[in-house]
């Protein structure tokens, strides 16, 4: 993941060098190298949170005074009616539409928005799509935006029951799997689901009216869809290796939030469903087991710091943060703590092991 120098230390509160920085990158698991103010992160396939800027910026909060706090929209939403059907709730148990319509395109960017095309050096495509390319970077999930009166009256969730053909936005053309999960509109598949959107719905450059799709798709559906179909794909990258179930509405009040600091909105309205409800794993609150782990004692308050500032909540059990699908026992609670507080500075101890100078033959 490549990520600007600059818009990750705007929200570190001191002054930092890059030598640090990379110092505590490096001693928690990330490896990295840094070019042109680039930083190009090598993110481990378990580590989906750690994909935006708001994954890295937590993953830095025991070392340096951080805060991450993006203005979002925070007015109710109506509701509105749009046939929309889930055949697929083990796939996308998850999902939520916005419709958004504004009275003009506007003609330039806001400096917080610009910098991520500047300075990344990324292609604009339209206001849209943009600030769904933005969001991405920013919170680490996917959104989807389809021109509203190009998609049509409904929407349909389900498993391909034959192959069809697909014309991508990027105008690349591909024969669909049966059993592949899609979006078809009624007459066409519209998009393939987790992965990439069509053409026939895409938006343009004078589109003003948008339905934005914002969902938690299973890893499982959204793997292997990109090197089967031989597709770029940043938003199969992170449902791949598993985005926050429970981030969807927050992502679509920021996507309001970055669409009204740059036009005048004249039609909002939400559609969520929530099919499953998302429960935090707990653990058993057992500082003395991590304590053994790591051959190390610990303070209760650094115990307790370090975990809450990684997103988990302390009390008699620790509950384990949404974003976080690669934590579920006391061993990964220990990996936890021992990334923060550096391997290299647990103390060594002389491992033995009994063994025979003769060996016995019968």
């Amino acid at each position: 993941m490549k990520i600007h120098l600059d818009h990750l230390t705007k929200h570190v509160n001191q002054k930092v060098s890059f030598s640090d920085l990379s110092q505590k990158l490096f001693q928690l698991g990330h490896e990295h190298e840094l070019k042109d103010n680039i930083l190009d992160l090598e993110i481990t396939p378990n580590r989906g949170d750690c994909l935006s800027i708001k994954g890295i910026t937590r993953e830095i909060s025991n070392f340096f005074s951080t805060e991450f706090m993006p203005q979002i929209f925070s007015d109710p939403i109506e509701e509105f009616d749009f046939d929309f059907t889930n055949n697929s709730l083990e796939d996308c148990p998850n999902i939520s539409f916005l419709l958004i319509e504004i009275s003009e395109v506007p003609s330039k960017y806001n400096d917080y928005l610009e910098s991520y095309f500047e300075d990344l050096e990324i292609k604009k495509n339209n206001f849209f799509t943009d600030i769904s390319n933005y969001l991405s970077y920013e919170l680490g999930q996917p959104t989807h935006c389809y021109d509203f009166e190009k998609i049509g009256s409904k929407l349909v969730l389900e498993k391909q029951t034959k192959k069809s053909e697909f014309l991508t936005l990027t105008n690349k053309k591909i024969e669909i799997s049966s059993s592949d999960l899609v979006f078809t509109n009624g007459n066409e598949v519209v998009n393939l689901a987790g992965v990439m959107g069509g053409k026939s719905t895409a938006c343009d450059k004078n589109t003003k009216k948008v339905l934005v799709e914002c969902a938690y798709f299973r890893p499982e559906t959204i793997i292997g869809k990109t090197t089967k179909y031989d597709l770029e794909s940043d938003a199969a990258f992170k449902f791949e290796r598993g985005v926050d179930p429970l981030a969807i509405e927050h992502t679509l009040r920021r996507f309001i939030k970055i669409v009204e600091d740059h036009a005048e909105i004249n039609d909002l309205a939400i559609i969520q469903k929530n099919y499953l409800d998302h429960e935090n794993l707990t653990i058993k609150n057992d500082k003395s087991k991590v304590e053994r782990i790591l051959g190390i004692d610990l303070d209760s308050q650094v115990f307790n710091s370090i975990l809450s500032n990684l997103g988990f909540i302390i009390d008699e059990k620790i509950t384990v943060p949404s974003f976080r699908n690669d934590i579920d026992d006391l061993n990964h609670i220990a990996e936890e703590i021992g990334r923060v507080i550096g391997y290299n500075n647990l103390p060594a101890q002389k491992f033995e092991m009994p063994f025979k100078t003769e060996i016995e033959i019968n």
